[in-house]
């Protein structure tokens, strides 16, 4: 058992307690107890004093890939079934190393994000908790040759259920599927639609069989629609959503939750460490980034909103936090983007009972923040002063 005291909690992202400022128990890998700090003794028991440090849950990233080592896509599709290996796990250590302490990797070549899930499962290596996917399910489509291995192409609602009982076999933790065009295919064009309705409901349809769900890699409203109505669970990116889109979304209960991809629109926007970006990809920018201001509208009208960043392992290296500057430019509020990040994608991926606040019961996953990013979001644009994953003490600052 160990107490981290004089911790600053957001009410927004802590429940069963009131206090603004209180002394957390951890016993094992769960949180025993809140009290208000300095309220109690609590002799014997390892202390941390977080000197009013603010105390967040650990951050979910529902989507990235581990195996992006650089945005240079042609250097990256050179690279051996070795390296992919080594980049994933330096990619799922620097993931932890920034608080996200719950990642989703979506799309891998040669099934690694499942073998490395599985490794830090067992204790083998260190790392969040990982819910993978295999490969990118996808129609046959312009530019899937950009990136070796990681397509599986489908082409009919038969192919579709047979790829899904493929992939569930394999520990696939959800599916990823294919909807419309995407920025990073060399020759994609992120608004097309490149599956079918008859497709999207075969989607949906095996998955449920399958007791998974899929996320569907979406950028423009058609294919947002179409995933909407088929009640696809998550629609990646949702660049291109519009009014009719958010109402459908909730005209049909708010099943469907959108995982917006910021950081790449507003990199590339702002032409930043883009010197081995093919120009073809950067062409296609200004388009999504002019449609991404929509998905404030959505998730102020009530649709659940995730976070991901969808950027590699380079870019997110060296810059920390870079999510939370580009959702501030597209208009979300501190508050609205800390929750995405937390309690939103905790219920998203059904880990709300466990995971995204801070509350006795849950899970000991728990980032510390060296100043206040409910006021400043700035804050978030350096590494955390501390992560636990599951009581586990994972990084410490000086």
């Amino acid at each position: 058992m160990f107490v981290l005291t004089n911790a600053r909690l957001i009410p927004e992202l802590t429940e069963g307690f009131d206090g603004a400022m209180a002394d957390v128990v951890v016993n094992g890998s769960r949180i025993e107890a809140l009290f208000p700090a300095g309220s109690r003794a609590f002799a014997g028991a390892e202390t941390f004093d977080l000197a009013g440090k603010t105390l967040l849950p650990g951050m979910f990233d529902l989507h990235m890939h581990l195996y992006f080592s650089s945005s240079n896509f042609a250097a990256v599709a050179l690279r051996s079934h070795n390296d992919y290996l080594f980049d994933s796990i330096a990619y799922a250590h620097e993931m932890l190393e920034q608080g996200y302490t719950t990642i989703r990797d979506c799309g891998n070549v040669y099934y690694i994000g499942i073998a490395l899930r599985d490794a830090v499962n067992g204790g083998v290596l260190p790392g969040p908790r990982i819910l993978a996917s295999g490969m990118c399910l996808s129609p046959a489509a312009k530019g899937n040759d950009t990136f070796p291995n990681l397509y599986y192409e489908v082409n009919s609602p038969d192919e579709i259920l047979a790829a899904c009982r493929k992939e569930y076999a394999k520990g696939v933790d959800f599916i990823k599927y294919m909807g419309t065009g995407s920025v990073a295919n060399l020759t994609g064009v992120p608004g097309a639609l490149v599956s079918s309705r008859r497709e999207l409901f075969a989607l949906q349809e095996a998955v449920e069989a399958l007791g998974t769900y899929a996320a569907v890699h979406c950028h423009g409203v058609e294919g947002i629609r179409l995933c909407v109505e088929a009640g696809i669970r998550t629609v990646e990116h949702a660049s291109m959503i519009d009014g009719a889109a958010i109402d459908l979304i909730l005209q049909k209960g708010g099943k469907s939750a959108l995982v917006p991809t910021l950081t790449p629109v507003v990199q590339m926007h702002r032409g930043e460490d883009c010197g081995n970006m093919d120009p073809r990809v950067m062409a296609k920018i200004d388009e999504v980034y002019a449609c991404s201001q929509n998905l404030v509208q959505a998730a102020r009208a009530g649709v659940l909103t995730g976070w991901g960043t969808d950027v590699s392992m380079s870019f997110f290296k060296a810059h920390p936090g870079y999510e939370f500057g580009a959702r501030r430019e597209m208009g979300f509020t501190n508050l609205e983007m800390l929750r995405q990040a937390t309690i939103e994608s905790a219920r998203i991926v059904g880990l709300e009972n466990e995971l995204g606040s801070i509350k006795a019961g849950k899970l000991a996953d728990l980032v510390a923040i060296d100043g206040k990013p409910d006021e400043q979001i700035d804050v978030m644009f350096q590494k955390p002063f501390a992560v636990w994953k599951e009581g586990k003490l994972c990084k410490k600052g000086a």
